[in-house]
């Protein structure tokens, strides 16, 4: 196999093995449960430390390694009413993909955050469905929104 393709095969492998270990792995857990060799890992795991994929803590010698929990935005919408906005935010993180709903105001010059709510993406056609049948209810007809 060509090296080059090794290593992006062993770097991808890794990052999405601790991906589903978001409590932490030491090497030797890595090493046992990838297959790959303990050098092949030890120089991987530098590499995604540079690029902030994964983050280390030290628990006495102990060397504990982590996914960096970070967030991936993939698109967004928002909603302007009054002194107010409701953005809409597809997000991504290790727990999985979601739908962030923020309402914020303005106060001066800067937007201050008021509510929000998260709901997982394979919830949503349920949100919607419950959404809808509370727009459609009878009491709802009698205000006259």
């Amino acid at each position: 196999m060509n090296p080059v393709k090794k290593e992006r095969i062993i770097h991808s492998k890794l990052i999405e093995f601790l991906k589903n270990n978001p409590k932490g792995l030491t090497m030797s857990e890595i090493v046992k449960n990838t297959g790959f060799s303990r050098k092949a890992i030890e120089k991987h795991l530098q590499v995604l430390e540079l690029e902030n994929e994964i983050y280390m803590k030290k628990f006495g010698v102990t060397k504990v390694y982590y996914p960096n929990h970070r967030v991936h935005h993939f698109d967004f919408e928002n909603l302007k009413y009054n002194n107010r906005i409701i953005w809409f935010d597809i997000l991504e993180n290790e727990f999985g993909k979601y739908l962030l709903i923020q309402k914020k105001k303005r106060v001066n010059k800067d937007w201050v955050h008021e509510h929000s709510i998260t709901i997982p993406l394979d919830q949503s056609e349920g949100f919607l469905k419950v959404l809808k049948k509370i727009l459609g209810s009878k009491r709802m007809k009698k205000l006259k929104i």
